[in-house]
């Protein structure tokens, strides 16, 4: 699904009541109404709220809110901004409110609405995605003393104050518990800066018109189920053997750190790659054929030379290395002799930061797969200002290098040589173990090893990992969790996602 930056939005909504046979205050009472659903599904027995609206078509659809809920017995007070400009949509939204004898408090100070009850739950529908300044003023002091109560807040389509696709110039800006966005997701619910904003945001379909995603594009793409379901490697032949699905190498461990290339390798082994070959410690071969008779061992000699990568389709690097001369030297000659896809991880990053020219030594058309975490990130590019000055410097150093960027975290972005961004929406904070970038690593190369399009194979490793934290995390807890339960969880992963007919 594409995220789509606060004009694109309006376009949107404009190309749907175009469309269809649907007014814009009609599709101000369709996006209310899914509001109130979601409030009756996850609040059934609240029957008290604040409602704060502003002047435009957010405080219209704050209106609406208010409307439908004392239609079902809510008690609803309503305060809205003082202005001499009024959205057409909120004005009639007023009017009917009127008419319902809901009255309507116009707000002088911050504190005109008087004691606030605690369980009394508050509806923040000031601004929307239209507002282009920081909040001043009246609202500035109304955002404050809503955000000192202990209230729960819900933010309509976006907390106010808040830029769509940025990090607020200021702290003016609502705190809610629950934002519910309306069709698409905005791009600033994915830095980590505003998620004190945010608080869980939740996605509501209002019906837009389908057609308008076909030829309105973005950068920026947000990979939920749904998503993830139309890329996914499904079809594997009848006849197929295990050369049809690829062979992947993994050069990692080094003495004491040989777990790390064993996650890899159990998470791999998952991805329905064919053969898999370890590059390991050889302290560490037994316990690798222990865990995992599937994959084969091969010696160290073999690392460096041309015949060994002959019939691999896919290489991993780095995960349990150590940072050494004779590391130095085999990474180098990986990025410039092996033209199959190459994954490098972990303390191979760590050797790259100082060395990133050698990225331009690739083989030509080969691919690259660079897959840090924030701090490996920062010694390949420096020190970022924020969330999406970080993502500025990935998609910089994807096109400047011609690789695929893996930044590791909340909402993983997957960032393409030529600049587009996914948002992965699967994982949970359970995930944030030693381990867990790991097993991504052997999960990933093993499907770029399958002959698959490198972006829909990523798309589909990242949210594959992220699926099997969430169902692990659901069996065991985020807290109890560990990456070998992650990795167990793969197939059950694989069958929530795959087709009905080759689960």
């Amino acid at each position: 699904m594409y995220i789509y930056n606060g004009a694109q939005i309006r376009g949107w909504d404009a190309f749907t009541i175009n469309k269809e046979p649907v007014t814009s205050f009609g599709l101000m009472e369709r996006a209310s109404a899914a509001v109130v659903k979601w409030i009756n599904e996850n609040y059934p027995r609240q029957k008290q709220f604040y409602i704060f609206c502003g002047p435009g078509n957010n405080g219209g659809d704050g209106l609406s809110i208010a409307r439908q809920l004392q239609e079902q017995d809510c008690s609803v007070k309503v305060f809205i901004l003082p202005s001499d400009r009024y959205s057409k949509d909120h004005q009639e939204q007023a009017m009917r409110l009127q008419a319902n004898n809901i009255p309507i408090t116009v707000l002088e100070s911050e504190n005109d609405f008087g004691e606030i009850a605690p369980d009394i739950v508050l509806i923040d529908a000031l601004y929307g995605t239209g507002l282009m300044r920081p909040v001043t003023g009246l609202p500035a002091q109304l955002i404050g003393c809503i955000n000192n109560l202990p209230n729960t807040t819900i933010s309509i389509d976006i907390p106010s104050g808040l830029p769509s696709d940025n990090i607020p110039k200021n702290e003016q800006v609502v705190q809610a518990d629950h934002t519910l966005s309306f069709q698409c997701p905005k791009l600033a619910f994915f830095a980590s800066e505003n998620a004190k904003f945010t608080g869980a945001w939740t996605l509501l379909n209002i019906g837009l018109h389908k057609a308008y995603t076909s030829f309105e594009t973005s950068i920026y793409t947000y990979v939920n189920e749904d998503f993830a379901k139309t890329v996914i490697p499904s079809q594997r032949p009848v006849h197929a053997f295990k050369g049809n699905f690829g062979h992947t190498c993994i050069l990692g461990g080094s003495y004491n750190m040989a777990g790390a290339a064993l996650l890899s390798a159990g998470a791999c082994l998952r991805s329905g790659v064919g053969l898999l070959t370890l590059g390991i410690s050889e302290t560490a071969n037994v316990a690798a054929n222990i865990h995992y008779p599937e994959a084969m061992c091969a010696a160290q000699n073999q690392w460096m030379q041309h015949a060994f990568y002959e019939k691999k389709t896919s290489v991993a690097a780095g995960m349990g290395w150590v940072k050494d001369e004779y590391h130095g030297h085999l990474l180098k000659w990986l990025i410039s002799n092996v033209s199959v896809p190459l994954l490098l991880d972990a303390t191979a990053l760590h050797i790259l930061a100082d060395h990133k020219d050698q990225l331009l030594a690739r083989p030509m058309g080969s691919i690259t797969v660079l897959t840090p975490h924030i701090g490996e990130f920062q010694r390949l590019t420096g020190v970022a200002a924020n969330s999406f000055h970080r993502l500025e410097k990935a998609r910089e150093m994807a096109s400047t290098y011609q690789v695929f960027i893996i930044l590791k975290g909340a909402f993983t972005q997957i960032i393409t040589p030529g600049g587009l961004v996914y948002f992965n929406g699967s994982g949970n904070p359970g995930m944030a173990k030693g381990g867990s970038g790991d097993a991504l690593a052997g999960l990933l190369s093993g499907l770029l090893a399958q002959n698959i399009n490198p972006i829909e194979a990523l798309i589909t490793g990242v949210y594959l990992h992220g699926l099997a934290g969430d169902l692990a995390a659901q069996q065991f807890s985020q807290p109890g969790m560990q990456i070998t339960d992650l990795i167990n969880a793969i197939p059950k992963a694989w069958k929530q996602l795959l087709p009905q007919t080759i689960k």
